[in-house]
């Protein structure tokens, strides 16, 4: 009988995944004692990637185990993890993780006093095949968090031991494993950190992770705002939710805030900024992996806010806050198809339309700057009609109307796009930012048009709804 202790373990490896080993699977696993910890990893490993199953009777033999808790290790799901150990060497372990299973079962017998206590806090056993030897009990934590966290970040690294009450308690050498984390491109979550396990899986497990994000148009010291806009927000514990965010996920405070200045008129400004604050959002979503849910608001012109809304355009639920009379409203968004809805009547809005012109310049009168007179005299000679949508409260509009508004506004749009055949949109605001954002969420980002912006006694073209369009589908 060949001895597969004689081909060095990566060698192996290349020899399993190419699939020149499936029909000796039985015989690998008959050896697997005598093979290196590298082999045997790789040898687990591929059995449970590519379901090349070895019988029950040799794993049962191999394991000492009953066939149906050998059939349970083959078929139970399974997690891979990482953790770092520093001796006379310093390095990252590959660990393979299989779950439900009743007993213990490791290729490092010398640990198996450790992962019992393992079994104690999570109530059930499992496996764990290492790819080295190594000592100490700094895996028992990352094992942990690997078993029962669905998405743990990929450039997280754990360290620490547990008891079975899930308190951790700090590994050695921790100095020198944050720098090798550091060098090889990840954040070691560290014991001083957390507060115990049940805090972590609570976390990584959560549906979503409630995130503030402000943007504001100072350039200064906009502290004062930012507290008033942290203490309006329904999130409970904020102050520890920024903290794992910050520790498990990598996302500072200071990604939440975005200055953005005063905007000149220049339209390359607004585009860099539109990217900027898109490219930020994007940010959080990717780290968040999509489970983000955003308690949002604006310091800006109600310009930028349509935009945004439009590139924002997401199919989650969030929070926009409405600032009125030195506080802030929840304007809370459960469905955005709600939001998209098609009227059949207006209850909110009032309008007129004048003109006979292929396209439409909508002109949204709902706040206290008056800006008809001023639109018509700016666009004079050019072949539009206007659309002029005002609200009985203009300038003092109720913040629980104004998702209802918006919904009016957009649905009305799509009603004279389909009547009227307009193919280019011209948008001039006087409304409120939340509005405005809300409004360019239930628009959407399939049509033609451009975003203006009055400054200086005057209007600028500012952005491009293609442009728009092409941000978003990057």
């Amino acid at each position: 009988m060949f001895r597969f202790s004689k081909i060095e373990g990566e060698h192996l490896k290349g020899l399993l995944y190419a699939g020149k080993l499936d029909d000796l699977i039985d015989e690998i696993l008959s050896q697997f004692w005598s093979l290196p910890p590298l082999s045997q990893y790789w040898t687990i490993r591929y059995v449970k990637e590519r379901g090349v199953y070895p019988s029950l009777e040799v794993l049962s033999s191999v394991f000492n185990l009953e066939l149906e808790e050998a059939r349970r290790l083959l078929y139970a799901p399974w997690r891979e993890f990482l953790f770092p150990v520093v001796g006379r060497e310093e390095k990252l372990i590959r660990a393979l993780a299989i779950l439900n299973l009743k007993g213990v079962i490791t290729n490092l017998k010398h640990l198996r006093k450790s992962m019992e206590t393992i079994r104690e806090f999570l109530k059930e056993g499992f496996a764990l095949f290492f790819d080295e030897e190594f000592s100490g009990e700094s895996y028992m934590l990352p094992a942990v968090i690997s078993m029962t966290c669905d998405k743990v970040p990929e450039d997280v690294l754990f360290s620490g031991k547990i008891d079975k009450r899930g308190r951790i308690h700090e590994a050695d050498g921790l100095s020198r494993k944050r720098s090798l984390a550091r060098r090889l491109g990840y954040r070691l979550v560290e014991v001083s950190q957390i507060k115990d396990v049940r805090s972590v899986q609570s976390w990584l497990n959560a549906e979503f992770y409630q995130v503030p994000f402000y943007i504001t148009k100072s350039s200064g010291n906009y502290q004062v705002e930012l507290d008033s806009f942290y203490s309006s927000l329904k999130i409970e514990d904020l102050n520890e939710k920024l903290h794992l965010l910050e520790v498990l996920n990598g996302i500072r405070r200071e990604e939440l805030t975005l200055s953005i200045g005063n905007l000149p008129g220049e339209q390359r400004v607004w585009e860099e900024t539109l990217q900027k604050i898109y490219k930020r959002l994007k940010g959080l979503d990717e780290k968040l992996k999509g489970r983000e849910y955003l308690h949002l608001a604006m310091n800006s012109p109600s310009s930028l806010a349509l935009a945004l809304g439009i590139v924002f355009g997401s199919q989650k639920p969030f929070t926009f806050y409405h600032y009125q009379d030195g506080r802030y409203y929840p304007i809370e968004v459960k469905n955005v198809r709600e939001l998209k809805e098609r009227l059949r009547t207006y209850k909110e809005i009032e309008f007129r339309l004048e003109g006979e012109g292929k396209e439409l310049a909508v002109l949204l009168s709902l706040s206290h700057h008056e800006l008809v007179a001023d639109v018509k005299e700016w666009t004079r000679g050019k072949d539009l009609t206007y659309l002029i949508v005002t609200h009985r409260r203009a300038g003092n509009l109720p913040p629980e109307s104004l998702k209802d508004i918006a919904k009016e506004v957009a649905s009305l749009l799509q009603e004279l796009r389909g009547k009227r055949s307009f193919k280019i949109f011209h948008f001039f605001l006087s409304s409120p930012v939340a509005l405005s954002f809300l409004l360019g969420v239930a628009f959407g980002h399939y049509n033609l048009g451009y975003i203006y912006n009055y400054q200086r006694g005057t209007y600028f073209k500012v952005l491009d709804l293609q442009f728009l369009r092409r941000l978003r589908e990057v």
